[in-house]
């Protein structure tokens, strides 16, 4: 693999600095010096021009004109007094080089027009991308959520039924819709007689989460997603309902039913309902609903609402849900009954552990980067610049011929604002992790962020937000280690170490863009949308077809080396 930065295509120039005849012209021609080979100093100054998020002014103020005053250079002081120029000394002399002073000058006025031009550059990248809710941009998607609320908190109970009566049911239910559905099961679908009461509760917690209620959303090439997360009442688990899939067999009946209620209200006229699956995870479906051609009320713009299950903390034990435990036992798979004794000797489960806990901890995060957000006030824009970033370059799930790059799907714009909060958070709790302040803009803030991506490697150096977590348990059970504000999640679960490596390459690649491409740094690390391109990155792409089926039959499957066939139970597609 053979990757390298984007050449510079713009070539310095030397330019001789005439003085002006007023400060109109002295300002053009600071615009117009932009080329100078003048050494301009490393990208720390930078910081200190836009400390604290204030636009530095560019006006012809009285205040100003030290600072805008032009250096003097050899012959501009002929007509000045013999006595000025020998108090001047070198200063007057034809053909003499420029003092330190003079340098200095120089440098600070082409610094400061690059700070505030590059500011202006992002500030306005930001109002153009950013999605701001409740606006009259966003007044027809606002009102079909308020309307989603009311359909899901309204739809009728399902009493307890078995396995075969809840597939009857959701089949029939959607045939009366004219759209025939099935329980999105994940493999291996439960069996026939398995004991397991599938039952339905109206929500009662419907709330806008993800980006879009955090305001860090933005628009990119294929629009932006509006995750509403939707509580499963807790009456219809049981404690150990994390064991053998019996939790994502109750969430995929679930999904179901909301899907049925979806189709079948008058929102099913103006959006196609349909099934999704979170992060690519065949255990975690989702009711996706996308507006339909034609729609106008809903307004301008490409937006997808994504319904996403959820329960609360306490629903299950999650303190048991450690990663060096197992909870799909062999048996389930095989049928052969495990002995007394032998748990703690089972392969341990640590993605299976994750998928329930994203869960379980969907809520208690978004609680967590609000509560960042009101300690720093740039925050959001902060994460909104970094969806830019990591949508730009990042691989996975882009187009590739006539097929798409597979990944995870996990390190996306939710666990680059958990990496900003950290850095934040840390620096505030006296914690160990680079020292990023509350009052930094968001420029700032982002180039920290990228900085910290580009020199830290997750597997080598494990990190969590608090101090209580089991880093050793984490650290045998992972490869990056990246655990939440609870103790109880790896945020990194799943993602697959080229995905990792992929982001560090581009972080640094960014980094050096930031600190020694002033001239045209905005462009290198936002305008770089062919960034991800993967043709473009690799000098060789390489596409292996396989035969599935045995993975995906259930016919098959038993037939597998029982610890592959965990395996590929344990990441919720084959491996």
């Amino acid at each position: 693999m053979v990757t390298g930065g984007i050449a510079n295509k713009h070539k310095t120039k030397a330019t001789s600095v005439v003085k002006p005849k007023s400060k109109a012209a002295a300002a053009q021609a600071k615009v117009d010096d932009e080329g100078s080979d003048i050494d301009m100093g490393s990208d720390s100054d930078d910081d200190s021009q836009l400390g604290g998020g204030d636009d530095i002014q560019l006006d012809d103020d009285d205040d100003d004109d030290e600072e805008m005053a032009e250096p003097m250079l050899a012959g501009e002081n002929a007509g000045g007094s013999s006595e000025s120029t020998k108090t001047e000394g070198k200063k007057g002399q034809a053909g003499s080089k420029p003092t330190n002073a003079e340098m200095m000058a120089l440098n600070e006025t082409s610094l400061l027009m690059k700070s505030n031009l590059f500011k202006l550059q992002v500030d306005e990248l930001l109002s153009e991308t950013m999605v701001a809710g409740n606006s009259k941009a966003t007044r027809g998607l606002d009102a079909a959520l308020k309307q989603i609320r009311d359909v899901l908190t309204s739809l009728s109970d399902v009493g307890e039924m078995s396995t075969d009566a809840a597939s009857n049911y959701v089949r029939k239910q959607s045939k009366a819709g004219g759209r025939l559905a099935m329980i999105p099961f994940p493999d291996p679908a439960p069996a026939v007689g398995m004991p397991i009461a599938f039952a339905f509760k109206a929500p009662k917690v419907v709330n806008v989460v993800g980006s879009y209620g955090l305001g860090t959303a933005t628009r990119g090439h294929g629009g932006f997603n509006v995750d509403v997360v939707v509580q499963m009442p807790a009456e219809l688990f049981q404690e150990r309902d994390y064991l053998n899939f019996r939790y994502f067999y109750k969430r995929a009946f679930y999904v179901a039913v909301l899907l049925i209620g979806l189709q079948q209200s008058a929102l099913g006229e103006v959006f196609d309902v349909e099934f999704g699956r979170l992060r690519g995870d065949a255990r975690l479906p989702i009711v996706v609903l996308r507006a339909k051609a034609g729609v106008k009320h809903l307004g301008k713009g490409s937006w997808v609402i994504r319904i996403l299950p959820s329960i609360a903390h306490d629903t299950l034990p999650l303190k048991r849900l450690s990663p060096e435990r197992n909870y799909v036992r062999p048996s389930y798979i095989s049928g052969v009954e495990t002995a007394e004794g032998d748990e703690a000797l089972l392969p341990a489960t640590p993605q299976y552990s994750a998928a329930i806990l994203s869960d379980a901890l969907l809520v208690t995060h978004m609680k967590y980067l609000f509560e960042t957000a009101e300690m720093c006030a740039e925050f959001p824009r902060a994460a909104a610049l970094l969806r830019v970033w990591v949508g730009q370059r990042t691989a996975a799930g882009r187009q590739v011929g006539a097929h798409v790059l597979a990944g995870s799907q996990r390190l996306n714009g939710f666990v680059l604002t958990m990496v900003l909060a950290w850095l934040l958070r840390s620096a505030q709790s006296g914690g160990s992790g680079p020292k990023l302040s509350g009052t930094m803009n968001a420029y700032q803030l982002f180039k920290g962020a990228v900085e910290f991506l580009a020199l830290h490697d997750f597997e080598e150096q494990p990190i969590q937000f608090g101090s209580g977590a089991n880093m050793e348990a984490f650290s045998d059970s992972f490869g990056a280690v990246f655990v939440d504000p609870t103790d109880s999640l790896n945020l990194l679960a799943g993602v697959q170490e080229w995905e990792l490596a992929e982001l560090r390459m581009a972080a640094r690649v960014t980094a050096l863009d930031i600190n020694h491409h002033a001239e045209d740094r905005f462009a290198r690390v936002f305008l770089s949308a062919g960034a991800g391109d993967v043709t473009g990155k690799y000098d060789h792409v390489f596409r292996l077809e396989v035969d599935l089926s045995r993975f995906l039959s259930a016919k098959h499957g038993a037939e597998l080396k029982p610890a592959r066939r965990l395996a590929e139970l344990e990441f919720g597609h084959p491996v």
